[in-house]
């Protein structure tokens, strides 16, 4: 429970900071948690050194290693300032979106239900609350947290502009099924092996457990899936809405889903070797242990 208390003190007491100032609290928190969690530290660079290059100088991964720990915190940062967010001066002033006119919209308008597949990677949460303005409404899962009125604090803030948010859960899933089948929109991760659906996939060369769910959902109902990546410039987001993925649908249902996942995974390698940093993943993603920082 003191873990609820922390959360609802930073989101409800800080969260009135302006913004500046929340992001310079975000960052020294990040720094020192950066020194302070060995463990983590070590998650994360083990991370790294599968998605950078293998002879890439230990400084680079240090300095990206840094950045992931500043991506989770800001993110926390934009969470705690949401409620007092205008979407549409967000979308105006701080959203570069591309891809919006020729692949989303289109997408949402044909009524065929559309998966925003997504990764944790810059913040995706925000630039949803972002497309509001050009009247995208999404249900969106999450991760479930402990305690569980952690989870309801945390989607409160999340649907506080007009989406839906939940935890992932079978009642969920439903959910997002009745969506897609009346043509609406939702918003799923794709890079994390949280709970559902999920084969071993290579990743960056090397195969890992990676979720398939957003693909099963995808493939059952027909629904359009538009591979959607967020990254962080400072106080401003640039977020690409990519071409749709082509998904196969053959007499083998498992093997389709996992051609759908591999080129989801490929769309994104090729984000994630861009802007490394980005991947706000604090958990180690691969089994085996790459460099040590």
């Amino acid at each position: 429970m003191a873990k609820y208390w922390l959360f609802w003190f930073f989101f409800r007491a800080l969260g009135r900071l302006p913004l500046s100032a929340l992001y310079l609290l975000a960052i020294l928190v990040a720094d020192a948690s950066y020194l302070a969690f060995p463990a983590v530290r070590a998650n994360v660079w083990d991370n790294l050194s599968h998605v950078m290059p293998e002879k890439t100088p230990k400084h680079r991964l240090r300095r990206a290693a840094r950045q992931v720990f500043r991506t989770v915190t800001l993110y926390y940062a934009d969470l705690a300032s949401l409620p007092r967010l205008d979407t549409r001066q967000f979308f105006d002033e701080r959203l570069r979106v591309f891809g919006l006119k020729e692949h989303l919209l289109p997408a949402v308008e044909s009524g065929r239900g559309v998966v925003m597949m997504s990764a944790h990677f810059g913040n995706p949460e925000l630039v949803v609350q972002g497309l509001l303005a050009v009247g995208v409404n999404v249900l969106a899962l999450t991760e479930p947290q402990k305690p569980r009125r952690l989870s309801s604090l945390m989607d409160g803030i999340r649907a506080s502009k007009g989406h839906e948010f939940a935890p992932v859960s079978v009642g969920s899933v439903k959910r997002v099924v009745r969506t897609l089948k009346r043509g609406g929109t939702v918003a799923l991760m794709g890079d994390r092996d949280i709970q559902g659906p999920r084969q071993r996939l290579p990743f960056f060369g090397e195969e890992t457990w990676m979720p398939t769910g957003p693909i099963e959902v995808a493939l059952r109902t027909g629904a359009i899936v538009i591979p959607c990546f967020a990254v962080r410039k400072g106080r401003i987001f640039e977020a690409f809405m990519e071409e749709p993925l082509e998904l196969e649908r053959t007499s083998d249902f498992q093997q389709d889903v996992r051609a759908g996942a591999l080129a989801f995974l490929a769309r994104f390698e090729m984000r994630l070797r861009e802007e490394p940093g980005q991947w706000a993943v604090l958990e180690r993603v691969w089994e085996d242990e790459g460099r040590q920082v």
